[in-house]
């Protein structure tokens, strides 16, 4: 996937160094200094958050840091907008469930279910928030 190269709120992107960090548990790379949201585009990752009511997926909207749906836990710190916070080397980036840093109780999997049931063919996965809930119960 292609880096944004001209953000409208941060401007250029910055050619930093090559940067490791983690996304629920797995090491990704980055450059230092450009939007974490970037990032995780380069590397996959589309689905930041999930929705506290209806565990419906949220991901890169406004882009701008003006909505929250890009909002994940970085650092241990809930509601971090990540379009517009520049990646560091060694963060640690989750997913985040709800409006909290923990995730969802542990009727997770019921929820998930109930989430694509309602909406048909929602695109949320059988393992979704797996890494979280292994992490917890570890």
């Amino acid at each position: 996937m292609d880096r944004i190269q001209n953000h409208p709120i941060l401007g250029e992107s910055p050619v930093g160094k090559s940067v490791t960090f983690t996304y629920d548990g797995r090491v990704l790379t980055g450059y230092e200094g450009e939007p974490i949201a970037m990032a995780l585009k380069v590397n996959g990752i589309m689905i930041h958050r999930y929705t506290a009511k209806r565990h419906e997926p949220r991901g890169i909207f406004c882009d701008i840091g003006r909505c929250t749906d890009c909002v994940m836990v970085v650092d241990g710190q809930p509601n971090v907008r990540t379009c517009i916070t520049p990646l560091r080397a060694g963060m640690k980036v989750e997913t985040q469930y709800g409006a909290g840093a923990e995730p969802f109780p542990e009727n997770t999997e019921d929820a998930m279910r109930f989430a694509k049931d309602e909406r048909g063919s929602h695109p949320i996965s059988e393992d979704a928030g797996k890494d979280a809930r292994e992490e917890k119960h570890s």
